[in-house]
């Protein structure tokens, strides 16, 4: 029996991609015999980009069911089927990570209609399936629907598997790792559905030669495993042993992935994977004294890093907030719109951001832009540690963050020499720059708690 899949996502960063609408047919190799297609409220905005692609507006899913509520059916339609699907690896890890923030562990074997193609039916100009159903006669009424491109995948699976007279689907390809989910490290990995961390990939001569980190180590490693691209064929050659370091928090996974990166260098990580973040918080000159820019790094370091601009942007939101001033009074005119629209998801009760009336200094030494980064002098801020009760803890004094350690006891964490002796300090310079930034827009964010020290 064949389960054949179709996702509409969120996009993004993988792991943070949330299903907006799934689609399966479950076909026996003659008939579909069963389906399921629903619109799933995915609990987060779904970019413009997305819902210009696949029709699918916010208002449509407003009322749909949220994940938790389908997985059953999900689970129970797709329960010793093969997963197909075009572009399986897309699919069956955005499916497994949904699944893996319930806490439950998806495993099925799996079927990607695009190296099948490639096989019985060569010389194609592409193998996407708006050009597969084009070059086979395939209707495809709904595309980039799930319902409309798992359909077109069914008839697609038919014509592979009319091709296939030596069964080489059943007797060679189902029996690798990137369809049976099983790989020499699958049993050492089991644990880790809900684990977060960072893990390190090693060759024979023990050198690291990737490492990453995920709130969801399994899935993600797994990733490795199963892909069937050049890249990762060449990384499953060479990989011998795998260790992983459980932190609890994401965060201090995202700084030892980073330190680790900039001292280690692995040959199959990006060259430029967390060395630094791309854009930045930048003070320039306005008619009335200084104004926010948010803009790429190249040479000159800015005030503090961000992801992107929208991240930065929500960073001006909150001090705008912090302060009572307008977005005209902080930042460029560039910049209004996009804060305006992060002042009203931060729930800002105000009828209109007229109302914030505040002012800002004329200019700023370096010490007022620590204070507006870090408003007060000393802070102690919580994270969540790789076991329970645990608790992973920055420091903050003179208006910087210094570093970070971990507690056991909740009485250690307002300790405040104890914590100091502990501590395991930033460098300064570049990096320092960037895990200054990390732990400031975590704490911007509301995903630290502040405690008061002793």
């Amino acid at each position: 029996m064949y389960a054949v899949i179709d996702l509409e996502a969120t996009g993004g960063k993988p792991s943070e991609e949330r299903i907006i609408e799934v689609a399966i047919f479950l076909y026996d190799g003659k008939d579909i015999v069963d389906q399921f297609i629903s619109l799933i409220n995915p609990e987060c905005p779904i970019p413009p980009f997305v819902q210009k692609l696949t029709g699918i507006k916010q208002r449509d899913v407003q009322g749909a069911p949220r994940f938790h509520e389908v997985a059953k059916r999900i689970v129970q339609m797709t329960e010793g089927a093969i997963f197909v699907a075009h572009n399986a690896p897309f699919d069956y890890r955005v499916l497994r990570e949904e699944f893996a923030r319930l806490g439950y562990s998806y495993d099925r074997p799996v079927l990607d209609t695009i190296p099948l193609a490639q096989k019985f039916i060569p010389d194609l100009p592409a193998y996407g399936l708006a050009t597969l159903c084009e070059e086979l006669g395939i209707t495809n009424a709904k595309r980039h629907r799930a319902d409309g491109d798992a359909r077109a995948t069914v008839k697609l699976l038919e014509i592979l598997l009319e091709k296939d007279r030596e069964k080489y689907i059943e007797g060679v390809y189902l029996k690798q790792p990137a369809a049976t989910g099983r790989h020499p490290f699958s049993k050492q990995i089991e644990p880790l559905v809900k684990t977060t961390g960072v893990y390190y990939l090693f060759n024979e001569e023990g050198e690291v030669i990737y490492l990453g980190k995920s709130d969801q180590l399994r899935v993600r490693i797994d990733r490795h495993f199963l892909s069937t691209n050049e890249k990762a064929l060449a990384l499953q050659a060479e990989v011998r042993s795998l260790r992983v370091e459980e932190t609890g928090s994401l965060l201090l996974a995202e700084i030892l992935e980073h330190l680790a990166l900039k001292k280690l260098r692995p040959k199959y990580n990006n060259p430029k994977d967390k060395y630094s973040l791309r854009m930045g918080l930048f003070l320039v000159p306005g008619d009335r004294g200084p104004l926010w820019d948010i803009r790429g790094i190249r040479r000159d370091q800015p005030a503090l890093q961000v992801a992107d601009a929208v991240a930065g942007s929500r960073m001006l939101a909150r001090w705008a907030l912090r302060a009572g001033v307008r977005p005209s009074d902080l930042a460029l005119p560039k910049h209004e719109g996009p804060i305006e629209k992060a002042l009203r998801a931060l729930d800002f009760e105000g009828e209109s951001v007229e109302q914030l009336g505040g002012s800002l200094p004329a200019t700023w030494t370096e010490a007022e832009l620590a204070q507006v980064i870090w408003p007060r002098e000393r802070m102690i801020l919580l994270d969540k540690g790789r076991k329970s009760g645990m608790h992973t803890v920055f420091l903050v004094e003179g208006h910087a963050c210094l570093g970070y350690t971990t507690a056991e006891l909740a009485s250690e964490t307002q300790d405040l020499a104890l914590l100091k002796k502990k501590l395991t300090r930033f460098e300064a310079g570049s990096g320092g720059t960037y895990l200054q930034s990390l732990v400031a827009e975590a704490y911007w964010a509301g995903r630290l708690k502040e405690v008061a020290p002793r």
